[in-house]
């Protein structure tokens, strides 16, 4: 690991398998990416083509892509990318979905609580949601 980078180790889940894998947390991407090669091997199938623009400012086409990811004890739906090359990225889209940050001091990622502005009076949660 390189100063100042952040890596993570999360389970991947496709229709046909699943994958512990460790990725480049990059706080600059919106959503994770992974490989071609990983996507079929997890069946995780591009349902939307879409543009997106890569750090140099050029813009490509990457398949969009449905999944699932653990990190702990959360289990996710995420929107993902399925892009050329090999490197494997979780963007803050995931990061969000899990409740998690990154702390720059240790290079880890942390739970966060999420901010609801509103008042408490406004918040119902449903009793048949309740754990």
């Amino acid at each position: 690991m390189k100063m100042g980078e952040t890596r993570a180790t999360v389970r991947l889940h496709g229709e046909r398998a699943s994958e512990d894998i460790e990725m480049l947390v990059d706080t600059g991407a919106l959503y994770t990416k992974i490989s071609p090669s990983l996507a079929r091997k997890l069946g995780i199938v591009p349902n939307e083509i879409i543009e997106v623009k890569l750090a140099d400012g050029s813009i490509r086409e990457a398949g969009l892509a449905d999944a699932r990811v653990e990190y702990g004890s959360s289990n996710r739906a995420i929107p993902v990318l399925v892009g050329a090359g090999d490197e494997l990225l979780l963007g803050v889209t995931t990061l969000e979905t899990l409740r998690l940050k990154v702390n720059p001091v240790t290079c880890t990622l942390e739970p966060v609580m999420p901010n609801l502005f509103m008042s408490s009076a406004e918040l119902v949660v449903p009793t048949q949601l309740r754990l």
